[in-house]
């Protein structure tokens, strides 16, 4: 009976099926990873110029460094709870967009 634990000196060790499966990292999918920090220009169309910003500078799109919800309170002297409902409306929008 042969037993399927490997140890580590083993070939395949910790994921058996690893290599089998070849990973193909190629040109298509660094221009994938860069098209989530670059949103299609169109996508924030519908958002009020408050809500674009602080959805850019929170998570870092179009090239906006990435704010933490502190930084942003800061920047735009809102209160806390104001900037959720900025952040909260403009995802609102956003879903919505994407989901029509």
């Amino acid at each position: 009976m042969t037993s399927s634990f490997l140890w580590p000196a083993e070939d395949g060790w910790p994921y058996p099926d690893s290599a089998a499966e070849a990973i193909d990292l190629d040109a298509e999918s660094d221009d994938d990873l860069l098209s989530l920090k670059v949103p299609p220009p169109h996508l924030f169309d519908e958002l009020d110029p408050l809500e674009q910003r602080v959805i850019r500078s929170h998570y870092g799109l179009g090239g906006t460094p990435v704010r933490s919800m502190a930084q942003l309170h800061m920047d735009l002297g809102l209160s806390s709870a104001d900037l959720d409902n900025v952040l909260g409306s403009g995802l609102a929008k956003l879903r919505h967009h994407l989901e029509a």
